[in-house]
Protein backbone atom coordinates (compact mmCIF):
# COMPACT_ATOMS: atom_id res chain seq x y z
CA UNK A 1 0.00 0.00 0.00
CA UNK A 2 2.69 2.23 0.94
CA UNK A 3 5.54 0.59 -1.34
CA UNK A 4 5.48 3.34 -3.79
CA UNK A 5 5.75 6.24 -1.87
CA UNK A 6 8.86 4.31 -0.26
CA UNK A 7 10.44 3.31 -3.69
CA UNK A 8 10.32 7.25 -4.44
CA UNK A 9 11.49 8.39 -1.62
CA UNK A 10 14.56 5.95 -1.66
CA UNK A 11 14.99 6.78 -5.46
CA UNK A 12 15.01 10.82 -3.91
CA UNK A 13 17.57 9.85 -1.30
CA UNK A 14 19.52 7.62 -4.15
CA UNK A 15 19.48 5.08 -1.92
CA UNK A 16 19.87 1.50 -3.60
CA UNK A 17 17.59 -1.41 -2.37
CA UNK A 18 20.49 -3.44 -1.32
CA UNK A 19 21.49 -0.53 0.68
CA UNK A 20 17.85 -0.16 2.63
CA UNK A 21 17.56 -4.05 2.97
CA UNK A 22 21.03 -3.97 5.06
CA UNK A 23 20.35 -1.39 6.84
CA UNK A 24 17.04 -3.02 7.44
CA UNK A 25 18.52 -6.45 8.10
CA UNK A 26 16.89 -8.01 5.32
CA UNK A 27 17.61 -9.45 2.08
CA UNK A 28 16.99 -7.41 -0.89
CA UNK A 29 14.45 -9.12 -2.74
CA UNK A 30 12.33 -9.22 0.63
CA UNK A 31 12.63 -5.88 0.56
CA UNK A 32 11.60 -5.68 -2.96
CA UNK A 33 8.62 -7.02 -1.89
CA UNK A 34 7.35 -3.95 0.46
CA UNK A 35 7.72 -1.40 -2.51
CA UNK A 36 6.14 -3.73 -4.71
CA UNK A 37 3.38 -3.94 -1.96
CA UNK A 38 3.59 -7.70 -2.02
CA UNK A 39 4.73 -7.70 1.41
CA UNK A 40 2.19 -5.90 4.47
CA UNK A 41 4.29 -3.61 6.54
CA UNK A 42 4.17 -3.35 10.62
CA UNK A 43 4.34 -0.91 12.38
CA UNK A 44 7.90 -2.04 13.60
CA UNK A 45 9.07 -2.14 9.51
CA UNK A 46 7.31 0.93 8.60
CA UNK A 47 9.02 2.99 11.73
CA UNK A 48 12.57 1.29 10.51
CA UNK A 49 12.02 2.40 7.13
CA UNK A 50 11.60 5.62 7.86
CA UNK A 51 14.68 6.16 9.77
CA UNK A 52 16.49 4.73 7.50
CA UNK A 53 14.84 7.16 4.61
CA UNK A 54 14.95 9.97 7.06
CA UNK A 55 11.51 10.54 7.02
CA UNK A 56 8.93 10.02 9.49
CA UNK A 57 6.58 7.12 9.36
CA UNK A 58 3.50 9.87 8.41
CA UNK A 59 5.50 10.97 5.56
CA UNK A 60 5.01 7.35 4.42
CA UNK A 61 1.30 6.89 5.26
CA UNK A 62 -0.02 10.42 4.18
CA UNK A 63 -0.95 11.21 1.05
CA UNK A 64 0.80 14.56 0.87
CA UNK A 65 4.01 15.06 -0.71
CA UNK A 66 6.85 14.66 1.64
CA UNK A 67 9.27 17.18 2.84
CA UNK A 68 12.66 15.70 1.79
CA UNK A 69 15.57 17.18 3.76
CA UNK A 70 18.72 16.71 0.75
CA UNK A 71 21.80 17.52 2.75
CA UNK A 72 24.62 15.43 1.95
CA UNK A 73 27.11 14.07 4.71
CA UNK A 74 29.28 16.27 4.31
CA UNK A 75 26.86 19.40 4.75
CA UNK A 76 28.14 21.04 1.85
CA UNK A 77 24.61 20.98 -0.80
CA UNK A 78 21.73 21.85 1.26
CA UNK A 79 18.50 22.02 -0.27
CA UNK A 80 14.89 21.15 1.14
CA UNK A 81 12.26 19.87 -1.86
CA UNK A 82 9.09 18.00 -1.98
CA UNK A 83 9.01 14.92 -4.02
CA UNK A 84 6.08 16.76 -5.75
CA UNK A 85 9.05 18.44 -7.86
CA UNK A 86 10.72 14.69 -8.74
CA UNK A 87 6.66 13.47 -9.99
CA UNK A 88 7.09 14.61 -13.07
CA UNK A 89 9.89 11.80 -13.66
CA UNK A 90 7.33 9.68 -12.45
CA UNK A 91 4.32 10.58 -14.70
CA UNK A 92 3.05 6.33 -14.37
CA UNK A 93 2.76 6.51 -11.24
CA UNK A 94 0.87 9.92 -10.71
CA UNK A 95 -1.24 8.37 -13.00
CA UNK A 96 -1.89 5.18 -11.14
CA UNK A 97 -2.44 7.02 -7.81
CA UNK A 98 -4.87 9.52 -9.80
CA UNK A 99 -6.96 6.05 -11.21
CA UNK A 100 -7.01 5.32 -7.78
CA UNK A 101 -8.59 7.93 -6.37
CA UNK A 102 -10.92 7.64 -9.00
CA UNK A 103 -12.15 4.52 -8.00
CA UNK A 104 -11.92 5.31 -4.32
CA UNK A 105 -14.90 8.22 -4.77
CA UNK A 106 -16.81 6.10 -7.14
CA UNK A 107 -16.81 3.42 -4.39
CA UNK A 108 -17.32 5.88 -1.91
CA UNK A 109 -20.58 7.66 -3.80
CA UNK A 110 -21.88 4.01 -4.30
CA UNK A 111 -21.85 3.21 -0.81
CA UNK A 112 -23.81 6.39 -0.42
CA UNK A 113 -26.40 5.87 -2.92
CA UNK A 114 -26.76 2.30 -1.40
CA UNK A 115 -26.95 3.47 2.44
CA UNK A 116 -29.46 6.25 1.08
CA UNK A 117 -31.50 3.47 -0.95
CA UNK A 118 -31.57 1.41 2.75
CA UNK A 119 -32.80 4.47 4.69
CA UNK A 120 -35.78 5.00 2.31
CA UNK A 121 -36.71 1.71 2.16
Amino acid sequence: MYGEKIRMIREVRNFSQEYIADKLGIKQNSYSKIENNQTKLTTEMLQKIADVLQVSPLDIMNHQPAIINLQSNQGTQQAIGYIETFISSQKELVEKMIASKDQEITNLKSIVDNLLKQKKG
